[in-house]
């Protein structure tokens, strides 16, 4: 099989658009993302359910361990690499995320996706894309799409927001198989456009990062609609929100019903 199954594709799409909802910031960037009510999985998936979330994304340890919460109610899509923060200075100067869950535990889990975060520019990005191969190839082996975090980094990017460095990261995750690209904004639709004509027919989907203004955040959502993008993965911008289902009502008008952001905050 050399495309993802449609059957797969089409689990986390809604009339050609998409919106998951990120929780894998527990590993990535530890306790400090989290407060009294999010550092609970039940809350953030059950956000989730409530909103058109067409996408979890959890690393292994929480899809097994609250899979009940969440299967057959909203696809899954499960991260196979990941690191912590804490050897932060190396991280920075040479990033790395090994590979913490395999293609075929992820298909065990129910993963109607797997997600891969690649440092395009690190110095030992050889070693990740030697990685990305075999997970890659392995998805293929059960139709399942697979997500690029493509997120320039490392010693050799000094602006990982730069335009063409985030198309040129858009364009290694078409050309290494990704059939997902999710990429940060590069603050604004004419340099967006460049992410995503470089990314061809993969379907770009744009990082939410953390914004504490939801009007910025809004237009930025539908800044990278209007020039091809299918939609966000978000993250911070919802769960750390005081009302994470204000958030996701606006994002699901902008995009789903094609709301301008005045419309999307009535």
């Amino acid at each position: 099989m050399l495309e993802p199954s449609q059957k797969y594709m089409s689990r986390l799409f809604k009339d050609g658009r998409a919106m998951f909802l990120a929780y894998d910031q527990g590993l990535e960037h530890g306790p400090k993302d989290f407060n009294d009510k999010n550092y609970n999985p039940e809350y953030i998936i059950d956000i989730a359910l409530r909103n058109k979330y067409t996408g979890l994304i959890f690393h292994k340890g929480l899809a097994e361990k609250y899979r009940e919460n969440y299967s057959g109610r909203v696809p899954l899509i499960v991260k196979v690499n990941g690191k912590d923060n804490i050897a932060k200075a190396q991280a920075e100067e040479a990033p790395y995320s090994p590979v913490v869950c395999s293609v075929d535990y992820a298909v065990k889990l129910g993963a109607d996706a797997v997600g891969y975060t690649l440092y395009v520019g690190s110095p030992i990005e050889a070693e990740a894309m030697k990685d990305f191969r075999e997970v890659q190839e392995k998805a293929r082996d059960y139709g399942l799409p697979v997500v690029g975090w493509m997120y320039p980094r490392g010693k050799y990017v000094t602006n990982d927001v730069d335009p063409n460095i985030v198309a040129y990261g858009a364009r290694v995750g078409l050309e290494l198989g990704c059939d997902l690209l999710k990429v940060k904004y590069t603050g604004s639709k004419e340099t967006f456009k460049k992410v995503t004509d470089m990314a061809g027919r993969a379907k770009v989907l744009c990082a939410g990062g953390l914004k504490s203004d939801l009007n910025v955040f809004l237009k930025q959502t539908r800044d990278i609609l209007d020039v091809g993008a299918a939609g966000v993965a978000v993250g911070r911008n919802v769960w750390q929100s005081d009302d994470p289902d204000k958030v996701s009502r606006a994002l699901e008008k902008i995009i789903f019903d094609n709301k301008s952001v005045e419309e999307a905050l009535k």
